[in-house]
């Protein structure tokens, strides 16, 4: 229990940091439509890892919510051949059905490929690993999953904001 106490008090500014963000983020609204309780669960997890500050899990998540959103959007309109279908494939088809934007297809594509090594093992310092991305921008680590876990939640938030995702 003490080490409980002691971490969220260390953690608690860079928490209300994080909070302060989502807040302005995503507001709190109730705009978002799901097509499936998966997509839904994903969401509320991906806000709350980010809150805690569990970058990776928040990627991962967010890729979740967004792949399982396409997929019932799709499905529910008879677009029923994405079944086994790769994450690229799922955003191809929703860009060229004019679900994503140009803009939203090129983020998502680009959050999956900084998410591929995070789930996919590569040897040390290859191409797009976090060691590779930290050395290449002089950035450390922990502040390349931060800022890719922001990228994601800014971008699924918004996502969930607009037609057909809102209501």
């Amino acid at each position: 229990m003490e080490w409980l106490e002691r971490d969220e008090a260390r953690s608690r500014t860079s928490r209300a940091r994080r909070l302060r963000f989502l807040t302005k983020e995503y507001g709190g609204g109730d705009y978002r439509l799901f097509y499936d309780q998966l997509a839904a669960l994903a969401f509320e997890e991906a806000r709350q890892v980010y809150l805690h500050g569990l970058f990776i899990a928040c990627m991962l998540m967010c890729q979740v919510c967004v792949e399982q959103m396409l997929c019932g959007l799709l499905n529910a309109a008879g677009r029923n051949e994405l079944k086994g279908a790769t994450y690229e494939q799922i955003l191809r088809k929703a860009r060229d059905q004019k679900l994503l934007s140009t803009a939203e297809f090129a983020t998502f594509d680009r959050l999956r490929k900084w998410r591929n090594p995070y789930v996919h093992s590569r040897p040390i310092g290859s191409k797009g690993t976090l060691i590779r991305r930290a050395i290449d921008s002089k950035t450390s680590p922990e502040e390349i999953t931060a800022r890719d876990a922001r990228i994601a939640i800014r971008s699924v938030f918004r996502l969930c904001q607009r037609r057909p995702f809102a209501r």
